[in-house]
């Protein structure tokens, strides 16, 4: 792979081409990211990217694309797997907490060598199935990509949220409308999504509880 295409010179100005422009510490970060991902993929199969614009693309530019999106200070992550969208997010809303929820041990494995080693204070690493996970207080954001067909994942999550819960979805353009025509089953009304750029692959769909 040429790394050269991954360093944060690179990746900044691939995200500033895409419409979304971050600093030079968070290009940092956000390569460092992508590094890490790309080390610990030949072992543990994190990702099946392997070209490096593929990996700006489906993964930064993709994660970053719900950023405007976010409500509230905590944040949940449901089925991160190597930590998407909630790393990329992570690290440009410091501001903001992060739940990462993953079940299976070896990305839970590579999610804490990644928060430990790009020092995400706001981001925290449940190994645990979602619908298992305590939830004391309800998250103001849910965040799913691709993880379960839409009446599945409402269930799954339910217990993590509250009236005014957002739940945010990164899915194939082809699922936009099941998720919206079935968002009125489950106690949950759809919201316009206004991005100045959506992803050309997959769509955002953003579901509020009543």
């Amino acid at each position: 792979m040429d790394d050269s295409r991954l360093d944060p010179a690179a990746v900044g100005a691939k995200l500033a081409a895409a419409g979304s422009p971050v600093t030079d510490d968070v290009a940092k970060a956000l390569a460092g990211y992508l590094a890490l991902l790309v080390k610990w993929n030949r072992t543990y199969n994190l990702t099946g990217i392997r070209d490096p614009d593929e990996l700006v693309e489906r993964h930064l530019v993709e994660s970053l694309a719900l950023a405007p999106l976010l409500r509230g200070e905590r944040i949940a992550d449901v089925g991160t797997g190597a930590g998407l969208p909630g790393i990329p997010l992570a690290i440009v809303a410091p501001q903001r907490r992060f739940v990462l929820i993953e079940s299976r041990a070896k990305r839970v494995h590579f999610l804490r060598h990644v928060v430990m080693t790009l020092g995400l204070a706001n981001t925290e690493v449940a190994h645990a199935r979602v619908e298992d996970l305590p939830c004391e207080r309800p998250f103001d954001t849910v965040l799913a990509r691709a993880v379960a067909p839409p009446a599945e994942l409402v269930e799954m999550t339910r217990h993590l949220t509250a009236p005014g819960t957002i739940l945010l979805m990164l899915t194939a353009a082809r699922l936009e409308e099941e998720w919206r025509a079935s968002a009125a089953q489950f106690g949950l009304r759809a919201v316009d999504v206004d991005l100045p750029a959506r992803p050309g692959r997959s769509a955002v769909v953003m579901l509020e509880r009543c």
